[in-house]
C-alpha cells in the first residue's frame, strides 16, 4: 500500500544567524582571575566562551607576556574587537604549555603561538572543558579578521562540530596574507560533515601563527563579528517508499539508484548538504543509475528523481 512521506531536504535556501554563539562580537570582556591587569574576551572564570592563554602571565605559572588583548582601535563593528598577538613564552610558562596538545592539531602547541579558543575554563580548579554546547548543523563559519604576519606566517581557525567528542563536521581556514591597507576581510570556514548525527558541542580555535610549521613572534591577528550561515530546507512529497532504491546505503561513493514504477521519461541529481548539486543525469526513461561520489567529501547527500511532475528523494551516507 502506498503512502506519503514527507523528507525534508536541506537545500536552497540559506541565511545568516548568529543563534547560540557565545560573544560573537566580542564585545564581553572580564579581567583574569589570575592576572588583573590581563583581560579575557568572557563572563569570567568558570564561564563558558572564549578564552586564551593570558593567565601564564601570573607569577605562579611563568610570568608569559599577555597575547590576547582587548581592541579599541581596530574595530569592525561595536565597541570591541579581539587582538592575537604571538609571543614567545617564559621556559616555566612552557613547561606547563607543551603538555596541553590539542585535538585540532593532534601535537603540543609550539610555544610561539597568540591562541583564542572556546569552552568552560576555571582557572581556581584548573579544569577545562573544550567547545560551547550547540546542536544546529551549519554550512559555514564566519568571521571579520585583519592580519598582519611577521615574516612568512599564517594565520587559522579551525572548527569543529562534535557529538560526544566524536567528530561530525569540520573545517579550516588559513591565510598568510597581510590585510594591509584593504582593511576588515570576511573569512568563510566551509563545514565538511562526516556523519550525519546531531552534534552537542561546537569547538573554535584561532591562532595567530602557524600551528605546524614556524610561528613568528609578532604575528598578529585581529577577529571581530563571528557568524554561521545555515542550510535550511524545502519539504518535498514523496508518493512510495518502494519507487526509490538506493543500495549500498551507506556507501563507499559508488552506488546504485533504482527507480521502480512506470516508464516515463525522468533524470536524476544528487545534492549535499548544502544544496549543491554534485551529480546529474540527461532526461531519459532509464531505470537503473550508477553514481560515482567517491572524490567527493564523505557525510550525507540526497538523491532526487524528476519524472512526471513529481520528485522522488533519499537519503545517502557516503563514508
Amino acid at each position: 500500500m502506498k503512502k506519503s512521506i514527507f523528507i525534508s531536504a536541506l537545500l536552497f535556501l540559506v541565511f545568516s544567524i548568529k543563534a547560540q554563539l557565545i560573544n560573537p562580537g566580542f564585545e564581553t570582556w572580564t579581567n583574569d582571575a589570575l592576572v588583573p591587569s590581563a583581560m579575557n574576551p568572557n563572563s569570567g572564570d568558570g564561564t563558558t566562551g572564549w578564552w586564551d592563554f593570558n593567565y601564564f602571565n601570573s607569577p605562579v605559572l611563568g610570568s608569559s607576556p599577555v597575547s590576547v588583548t582587548r581592541c579599541t582601535d581596530t574595530v569592525h563593528s561595536g565597541s570591541y574587537s579581539v587582538r592575537l598577538q604571538s609571543k614567545v613564552y617564559t621556559p616555566t610558562s612552557w613547561g606547563y604549555f607543551n603538555a596541553w596538545g590539542t585535538p585540532f592539531i593532534g601535537h603540543p602547541y609550539n610555544d610561539t603561538l597568540g591562541i583564542l579558543f572556546n569552552g568552560n575554563a576555571s582557572v581556581n580548579s584548573q579544569t577545562y572543558v573544550p567547545g560551547i554546547p550547540y546542536t544546529q548543523k551549519f554550512s559555514d563559519f564566519r568571521f571579520y579578521y585583519q592580519y598582519r604576519p611577521a615574516g612568512i606566517d599564517t594565520a587559522i581557525c579551525r572548527v569543529l562540530l562534535v557529538k560526544q567528542r566524536v567528530p561530525v563536521a569540520g573545517g579550516v581556514f588559513k591565510t598568510h596574507v597581510a590585510t594591509g591597507s584593504s582593511g576588515w576581510q570576511q573569512a568563510v570556514v566551509t563545514m565538511t560533515y562526516v556523519s550525519s548525527v546531531t552534534p552537542d558541542t561546537m569547538w573554535v580555535l584561532y591562532s595567530s601563527s602557524s600551528l605546524d610549521k614556524y610561528p613568528k613572534p609578532g604575528s598578529t591577528l585581529w577577529l571581530d563579528d563571528v557568524s554561521v550561515t545555515f542550510a535550511t530546507g524545502i519539504t518535498e512529497t514523496l508518493d512510495s517508499e518502494d519507487d526509490l532504491e538506493i543500495f549500498p546505503n551507506p556507501s563507499n561513493g559508488v552506488f546504485s539508484v533504482q527507480v521502480n514504477g512506470n516508464r516515463e521519461e525522468q533524470h536524476l541529481e544528487v545534492f549535499n548538504v548544502l544544496g549543491s548539486r554534485v551529480f546529474s543525469t540527461q532526461t531519459s526513461k532509464q531505470h537503473r543509475y550508477t553514481v560515482d561520489l567517491s572524490n567527493y567529501p564523505k557525510g550525507v547527500y540526497y538523491v532526487k528523481v524528476v519524472k512526471g511532475g513529481r520528485s522522488l528523494t533519499r537519503k545517502i551516507v557516503v563514508h
